[in-house]
């Protein structure tokens, strides 16, 4: 029992750490892409110990220009999107960056706007909560992530990187040159 106890602790030591490491420096409206793509791999690996810890679901959904964070609520059957849990619960990407998501090897066509935030989305219905849809990126509590590709270059035509994270949550960076 004294080793969960530990390990529990450990874990709690390590979210606050990230948390802590994660909100440094995000008033920086220009950090590149680079530091942009880090930082979606610090939230994804923080939600996956989040959603571990918790037991929770934990979803990321992408738009044209930026992301958020949510989480099931098992009670009503809704995506809510996540306030306190990470340092950051959605994020703007700057104004002429191009971000491309692909699930199983496809283009996702992403929303121009985020979803409203008020808005709670159902899962399994389409057309449920005014048009809302549950996250593209599903962050389980058993550990397992919805593998998917992200392309994010600074603007259109331009070099960038490409992030490609697989079942178990592990990632690789790789230079897109278009």
């Amino acid at each position: 029992m004294i080793l969960i106890e530990i390990m529990v602790v450990v874990v709690i030591i390590g979210i606050v750490a990230a948390m802590a490491v994660l909100s440094v420096g995000l008033s920086s409206r220009d950090q590149g892409i680079g530091q942009e793509i880090q930082r979606i791999v610090d939230l994804l690996a923080l939600a996956g110990e989040q959603a571990v810890l918790e037991g929770r679901e934990y979803g990321l959904s992408f738009h044209a220009h930026g992301y958020a964070f949510s989480r099931y609520d098992y009670a009503s059957g809704n995506w809510e999107p996540v306030e306190d849990e990470l340092p950051v619960a959605s994020r703007s990407l700057p104004a002429a960056a191009v971000l491309d998501l692909y699930l199983e090897g496809r283009r996702v066509v992403l929303a121009e706007q985020p979803p409203d935030d008020k808005a709670k989305t159902k899962t399994g219905t389409a057309g449920t909560g005014a048009g809302q849809i549950a996250p593209q990126i599903l962050i389980l509590s058993s550990g397992d992530v919805t593998p998917f590709e992200l392309h994010l270059r600074p603007a259109a035509g331009q070099p960038g990187i490409r992030l490609h994270v697989d079942d178990s949550g592990a990632s690789e960076r790789i230079p897109d040159n278009g």
